[in-house]
């Protein structure tokens, strides 16, 4: 079956560029991003890129696109919300947003670029710079040139280690899995636990 879909990907590799700009872009999204354990994807899609012969700089360039795409969106969504950002947003998630607000008064514009290497304040520092008014001018160049830092230490480095991921394809897939699980209990993005703790 493996055989197969990568067959169909070496004659269709748009198929792999698509995923992982799709993946980044809602990873990048406020909100959704929590719920998206894209790091633990990446590299197995930048692995599948380098088996089916895309280059490594055509898979960081959709990469890129999905990041900045996500994080415009973000940020124009915190525009529209402003100062009434706790108005809009669920009580669950005011918490990862006065973490924003925490890390951006003390690392001004350097937050943005900084913001995407620390856990959920990725997809939550661009929604809200746009809610604290920070100029178009300076977030976008900000995005712009940190971008593609970000997606090429996860996309390549998939990419490079792609022949060990995809000789032993079956044990990755399992791991990937098992991480993704033990992700999503540790993280608890739908507070499963505290509704429990509730119903007792």
């Amino acid at each position: 079956m493996f055989d197969s879909i990568l067959s169909f990907l070496e004659t269709n590799p748009d198929w792999v560029n698509w995923a992982v700009f799709t993946l980044i872009f809602i990873e990048s999204l406020f909100i959704a991003g929590l719920f998206t354990p894209a790091l633990l994807i990446i590299p197995g899609i930048g692995a599948l890129a380098a088996r089916v012969g895309i280059s490594p700089y055509e898979i960081t360039f959709y990469a890129t696109m999905g990041m900045i795409v996500g994080d415009s969106v973000s940020y124009g969504f915190g525009r529209i919300v402003g100062n009434k950002l706790f108005d809009w947003v669920p009580s669950d998630y005011h918490k990862y947003v006065m973490q924003a607000q925490k890390f951006m008064s003390k690392y001004g514009i350097l937050s943005v670029a900084l913001g995407r290497f620390i856990g959920p304040l990725r997809c939550v520092v661009p929604f809200t710079a746009g809610s604290l008014g920070m100029k178009k001018t300076i977030f976008f160049p900000v995005t712009f040139l940190s971008a593609p830092t970000w997606t090429s230490l996860y996309v390549l480095s998939g990419y490079f280690l792609g022949v060990a991921f995809i000789e032993y394809f079956n044990y990755a897939l399992i791991g990937i899995i098992l991480v993704i699980t033990i992700y999503t209990v540790y993280k608890d993005p739908m507070n499963l636990r505290e509704d429990k703790k509730d119903v007792y």
